[in-house]
């Protein structure tokens, strides 16, 4: 699935539906789950309907679910080749140009 075609809330109940399945691929159940991460059974099974909680909660039931390492290219800079190097240097020493002022006649 790809993100970038999705609205903000649908990526969020996306992230739901796949811990949920995940939860139950490994056999825990939403209790469990909760006692694992010291949260609520009720704000494990909202997360799981809605995609909604606190970033907190979604890196605690992550850790649970061992899925840490999935967070591992989040915001991460990623550099293709030499070329994708210099564009990036190129724009962080790009400076604002300043135009004369134009002397009154």
């Amino acid at each position: 699935m790809d993100f970038s075609l999705l609205l903000p809330d649908e990526i969020c109940q996306t992230l739901g539906e796949r811990t949920r399945e995940r939860r139950l691929m490994l056999n825990i159940s939403v209790e469990e789950l909760a006692q694992r991460t010291g949260i609520s059974a009720q704000t494990v099974s909202s997360f799981e309907r809605t995609g909604k909680c606190t970033l907190s909660n979604f890196v605690r039931i992550l850790e649970s679910l061992n899925a840490t390492p999935d967070l591992q290219t989040v915001l991460a800079s990623q550099t293709n080749s030499i070329e994708d190097m210099r564009a990036k240097s190129a724009v962080q020493a790009r400076q604002r140009a300043y135009r004369k002022s134009k002397s009154p006649s």
